[in-house]
């Protein structure tokens, strides 16, 4: 099995998101939630683009296979850990339905149309 541009174990992926999701719950739980929400938003968008360039990427020159290819690997994360951020706080089924939301969200998530839109609005000039 793929995950992203590396192959990984579904349950390595899983534990990954995770591990992910309890650093945004404990992230929505301390003093300065507001800002460790931006820092770790930030910090996941650089390591998306570091392990995909490391990864070396696809072997294309199209720009929306190559912002895909980054999608597949940051919108995860950032999805667990905006959702663990965002349950960290109110009732249980408050923390269910973000949850729920966010593995919704994971699950349909239109990589390859996100990278071909992106390249199209930014990227060429559309």
């Amino acid at each position: 099995m793929s995950a992203g541009p590396f192959p990984v174990a579904t349950a390595v992926t899983g534990a990954v998101l995770l591990g992910v999701l309890v650093v945004g719950v404990l992230a929505g739980r301390a003093k300065g939630r507001w800002t460790l929400l931006g820092a770790g938003v930030l910090a996941i968008v650089v390591v998306g683009i570091v392990l995909t360039a490391v990864s070396g990427g696809p072997d294309t020159e199209d720009p929306a296979v190559e912002l895909a290819a980054l999608y597949t690997v940051t919108v995860p994360l950032i999805l667990a850990y905006v959702a663990g951020w965002l349950a960290a706080h109110g009732t249980w089924l408050r923390r269910f339905l973000v949850v729920g939301v966010a593995a919704l969200l994971l699950a349909a998530f239109p990589y390859a149309a996100a990278g071909q839109a992106t390249a199209d609005a930014f990227l060429r000039g559309g």
